[in-house]
Order: structure tokens, then sequence, then C-alpha cells
């Protein structure tokens, strides 16, 4: 029923875009675009859009299938594709199609070469709207973005949407489908609306993240349906500006059974901070043997106050996977640090059908302690059936982490170790088959508050 409901959302939505073209309207076809579908209209588009330079506007896109390589967007301005129109990006390695370009950010970023090739670029931009209804199609079902044996090539694969240092962008009313490599990513921005889009990235090979929100503040997403190959929302810090002040509600998130990847991310990078969260009405499923929830501070980042309430889990791995580690890994100008993890909530959280016999884990470092977390009315409905509970737990190994590499530990439910303060208000666990394991395991935890709670 849900899914219905999003649809009838954005159904609604498109129909009701059209009223929102900026005066002057520049039609592609007025500057030789042809909408066939085999010819590259990169250059008309590219022109319509050089023309918003001087007067701002609308570049508007309908009756036709727009194949492009890499467009490059200008301030206050337009992109609409309406419901009768698909963008293709081309299928090709050529730079002059999509070119290599370092990202320009004001503070020194891990991410300075990942991505460095994109479809539609807003680079430096403000007051940027991308919506119409239409579509916009990757095509990352190409031999040489596709058989990828090993990870890594996220500067050779062009992403669908990329900005970098902008401010006031909105992503709404739009479908974006087989990216060759993350779907859309936002770096260094400020003032982030992502709604009412749809996003499936397909099967096709790793890296396919469905949105990437780097080192932004004041970013909003809302009403959106994503289906990702990889994670399915990721929220990633390469620098000290960091990830402030979000808001993430009233979306599904898919992860399509593929076994890498998590449907909602805080990390892996994480150099600077995740701070003021709030995360609710999330429907997260499919997450194969990885987790429905992570968040990671691995290379510094303080990560506090972040809280999610109202989600419903199915068919994932693990519910929950906390770590707080050291990889070492810093930018020019910066010591490596241990960062920390504090004020994280979680309220109103049900899970069923997991896939896996691995708890959810909350780990932090010897002296470095996560610090105070609280789980309120969950109810998780958990697979169970392991005999022994005799399982060593390994500290992190420095490798890319993911819950499910510390396979079953000793606990069936939650395991937890170097922790201040965790608290369970009115929970509930229970096992679809017998378990020797004991629901809760703590290790070096100095403090633990079970209210009401049936374990």
């Amino acid at each position: 029923m849900k899914y219905y409901f999003f649809l009838i959302i954005l159904v609604f939505s498109f129909q009701n875009s059209i009223g929102q073209l900026k005066e002057p309207i520049y039609n592609v076809y007025e500057f030789g675009a042809t909408g066939d579908g085999k010819s590259n209209d990169q250059k008309a588009i590219q022109a319509a859009i050089n023309k918003c330079k001087e007067t701002g506007g609308t570049v508007l896109l309908e009756d036709g299938d727009f194949l492009t390589g890499q467009i490059n967007l200008v301030d206050n301005m337009i992109l609409f594709v309406d419901s009768t129109a698909t963008i293709l990006g081309v299928q090709s390695i050529k730079v002059d199609d999509y070119p290599y370009q370092l990202i320009n950010t004001v503070y020194p970023n891990r991410m300075l070469e990942d991505c460095q090739r994109r479809l539609i670029y807003g680079d430096n931009v403000k007051n940027v709207t991308i919506t119409g209804g239409g579509t916009i199609n990757g095509q990352g079902d190409f031999a040489p973005w596709k058989n990828v044996k090993e990870l890594g090539t996220e500067k050779d694969r062009p992403s669908i949407l990329a900005f970098v240092g902008s401010k006031n962008i909105t992503v709404s009313n739009i479908t974006l489908l087989n990216p060759a490599c993350w779907t859309q990513v936002f770096i260094e921005s400020d003032d982030i609306h992502i709604k009412n889009i749809i996003v499936n990235t397909g099967s096709l090979s790793p890296n396919r993240d469905g949105i990437d929100i780097v080192d932004c503040h004041n970013v909003l997403i809302e009403e959106s349906f994503i289906q990702s190959e990889d994670d399915g929302i990721c929220f990633k810090s390469g620098s000290e500006y960091g990830c402030k002040n979000a808001v993430v509600r009233n979306t599904v998130i898919d992860k399509l059974n593929v076994p890498a990847g998590n449907c909602f991310k805080l990390g892996t990078d994480g150099l600077g901070s995740f701070m003021n969260f709030e995360v609710s009405g999330l429907t997260l499923k499919n997450a194969y043997q990885n987790s429905a929830i992570v968040i990671e501070s691995m290379d510094g980042a303080v990560i506090d106050n972040i809280e999610f309430h109202d989600i419903e889990i199915e068919n994932c791995g693990q519910a929950f996977f906390i770590l707080l580690a050291d990889r070492m890994r810093t930018v020019p100008g910066r010591e490596p640090r241990i960062g920390t993890i504090s004020n994280i909530s979680f309220r109103d959280v049900r899970g069923k059908n997991f896939t896996q016999q691995y708890p959810s884990i909350i780990t932090g470092i010897e002296g470095h302690n996560i610090q105070n977390v609280i789980f309120e009315n969950i109810d998780l409905k958990l697979k169970g059936g392991i005999e022994s509970t005799e399982q060593t737990v390994m500290e992190y190994d420095g490798k890319y982490p993911e819950g499910s590499k510390f396979g079953n530990t000793n606990a069936s439910g939650f395991f937890i170790r170097h922790s201040d303060l965790i608290t369970f208000k009115d929970c509930k666990i229970t096992l679809e088959e017998e378990d020797a394991r004991p629901i809760v395991v703590d290790v070096d935890v100095i403090k633990m508050n079970k209210e009401n709670s049936n374990f």
C-alpha cells in the first residue's frame, strides 16, 4: 500500500510541476536538439543552459529522448525534464563526452579524486532546480562501466548528478535510472532539497548508491523511493566541513537483495562530523546480509545528536550497526584522530524477516567509548537458531567495515562493547527459532539501563 501512496504523490506532483516554469523558457529544440535518442544533443542542451547565464530561466526538454554527455548547469536556472522526455547518458569513455574534472572544494577533502565524471554537473552554482516529471537514464549497462572487477573505479564512471560547492539546490519530481556509478552526489553544498524522486540503479556492479551527501549543511530528503545496488542513502564526510542539520523522512529504501551496501548510512568516510539529524518514516528492506541502519566514525568524525524514529525494517541482515574505529586516514594539514559517537536515539522501530543470525552491533575502541545510545519501543523479530555460545567477537581489523563481517557473535539480539551508557526502554526482541545465546551481551560497558524490556 505504501508504494502506491508514493506513486500517487509522484504522479500528482508531475502533473502540477509544469506550473513551476520560470521565464524565460529555452526549449532545447530551438537550439538544434533532435530528441531522437540517437543523435548527440549535448551541444544544443548546453547552448540552452548557457542562455540562462544572462537571464536565468528554464531549460525545457519535452517530447523526445535526448542523448548527451556532460552538461554544466549555471546559476538561477530550472532544468525541466517534462514527463514526455528522457535524458540519456551517452555510453562513451571519451573525455569529450565525460571530462575528468577534480572537484574544487574550500576544505581539503578526501573525495577529491572520486566522482570525476558526471552527466549533469553543478560546480559552485546557486538556485538550481531539476524537476519536471521526466526521466534521466545514465545507461550504466555499458561494458566498461558494468564489468567492474574491483572497487576504486568511481573516478572513471559518471554519476548522473553532481553538485560541488553549491547552494539552494532542489531535485524533485524526477526519475533517475541506471547510473554508471553513484546516482547523485552533493559535496560541500548547502540547502539541498530532494523530494518526490524515484531512483532505480539496477544491480549492475558496485558503487551504485542511491543518494550520496558529502559534507553538506541543511539537507532535506523526503517522500522518495530509492532502489539501489549499493548504499541507499549515504551521508559521508571527507572534510572538516562535515554534515550538519539533516532531515530524512517518509522514504522507501529497497536494497534489491544485492550483497553490497546498506539501506541508510552515516559513513564510511567520516573525517569531519555528522550532527543534528532527524530520520523518520522510513521503510528499509532487502539489505541481504547487511544492515538497515549504519553509523560509523572511522576517520575522526564527531557524530552527535542523531535521532531515528518510526522505522520499518524487513528482510535485512541486521537492524543496527554502530562502529567507532580508527583507520588513521586524514587530509593534508590535519593529524589523524579518533572521533566520537554520542547521543544517538532509536524510537518506534519495528523489524521482521531478518535474513541472518547475527545481532545488531555497537562497538567502540578501548578507551574511546560510544556514549549514550537509547533504544525505545523497539520491536525486532529475529531469526535465531544458533546452538553455541562460544563465539569470539573480533575487534575492528582495519578493513572495509560492515556489520556482517563480525558474523554470528555470542549474542542473538545485541552485542555491545566499549560503550558508556546504553538504554533499552519498552523494547521487545523475539526469536523465530530457539537460540542458545543471550539476547544482549555487553563487554566493557560502563552502564546499561533496561526499562520494561523483555530480555
